[in-house]
């Protein structure tokens, strides 16, 4: 009985590997390239968004109908574990435009030669990352479109070329950590700690300046900024910052009571304003295809949701202050004057009504 189980196996095997059904071995294979190319392509993407910055003053925005990989695309381990193909898909759409922007930026003659760089691998991850959907199974051929024609519009030639290429880089490090393990279905819960690779086969698509940038390892956060002030003990040191600042001022002598609350208040409400409203970006490469840059690290907190309990205690706090401040200063008129502005300069811009809005285009870029 155990021959002939073993004989009924050997066909079905034989007949499977004639037929072109994908099985291990051949998927393996198919996979194994695309793990390469994404690495690479993620590389060289990283040097040339750095090149391209050279001498831009600013960072602008321009017209383009690439879209975002997003939430919902579910490009996370768990999503690509289940079903891959609704990333896999998205990924391919994104990856044709990228493909014809290059293209259209390598007209450019101050981008040309970054272009050069950046196309023939653009074109092989492509070209594995189709080989590998292909060869699982879950993403025919034919689903594989044609590049679409972008929007164009009056730019400036070197601006124009730094942003695709950082948005580039920003795209292949979500699709180095996609095609890690090669095909996207083997990723496990724990899998996002893998993409930084093993021994001597380190991937080096989270590295800037040879240094390990571990992004999202730890809590599975594209952009950790969202949920930095939902971390443990951040409201308690950020209480004890204030009362270290108040006592400092206490000590100094020559001071009085109502003049240190008053400054205590004003140089809270001043550093609030610079980290929260004025300062954007993030202090780490994230895939988000640089989504985050032109945004406060307010308008990034739990992913722009309003009246979360974070918001609603770094709105409240600087309202105690103010309370206390006034209280200690007798409300004189003067003091009462700055106090409020104070305040105000860090109340507003919390406004869900002024997300992302810059008033007459001050801190626009």
């Amino acid at each position: 009985m155990e021959p002939n189980f073993r004989f009924i196996v050997a066909i079905v095997f034989i007949f499977a590997k004639a037929s072109g059904a994908p099985t291990g071995d051949r998927v393996e294979d198919a996979c194994i390239s695309v793990k390469s190319s994404s690495s690479q392509l993620n590389e060289i993407a990283r040097n040339l968004s750095v090149e391209t910055l050279i001498g831009i003053p600013n960072e602008t925005s321009f017209p383009t109908i690439i879209p975002w990989m997003e939430t919902q695309d579910k490009c996370d381990p768990s999503s690509l574990r289940q079903n891959s193909m609704p990333c896999i898909m998205k990924m391919s759409a994104v990856l044709r435009m990228y493909q014809s922007e290059v293209e259209q930026v390598g007209k450019l003659q101050v981008c040309s030669k970054f272009t050069k760089k950046i196309k023939q691998p653009l074109d092989k991850f492509y070209t594995d990352m189709r080989n590998c959907a292909s060869a699982t199974g879950k993403l025919p051929p034919s689903e594989f479109s044609a590049p679409t024609a972008l929007v164009q519009g009056d730019v400036w030639e070197d601006e124009w070329c730094h942003y695709v290429m950082e948005r580039l880089f920003s795209f292949s490090i979500l699709a180095a950590r996609v095609f890690a393990l090669g095909d996207p279905a083997k990723h496990s819960q724990g899998s996002a700690g893998q993409c930084i690779g093993r021994g001597r086969k380190r991937s080096h698509f989270l590295v800037r300046s040879n240094r390990k940038m571990n992004v999202g390892v730890a809590h599975s956060e594209v952009n950790p900024n969202t949920r930095v002030m939902n971390s443990r003990g951040i409201w308690l040191s950020y209480l004890l910052l204030t009362v270290v600042l108040h006592v400092v001022l206490l000590s100094i002598p020559f001071i009085t009571v109502p003049l240190v609350w008053t400054l205590t208040n004003v140089i809270h409400n001043l550093v609030m304003y610079l980290f929260l409203h004025t300062v954007k970006g993030t202090p780490f490469e994230t895939p988000d295809q640089g989504k985050a840059r032109l945004l406060t690290h307010w308008e990034q907190m739990d992913y722009g949701i309003q009246f979360t309990s974070s918001r609603k205690f770094l709105t409240i706090s600087p309202i105690i202050l103010y309370i206390l401040a006034s209280f200690y200063t007798k409300y004189d008129a003067t003091h009462f004057m700055v106090n409020t502005s104070s305040l105000l300069s860090v109340l507003l811009p919390k406004l869900p009504q002024l997300h992302g809005v810059r008033i007459f285009g001050i801190n626009k870029y």
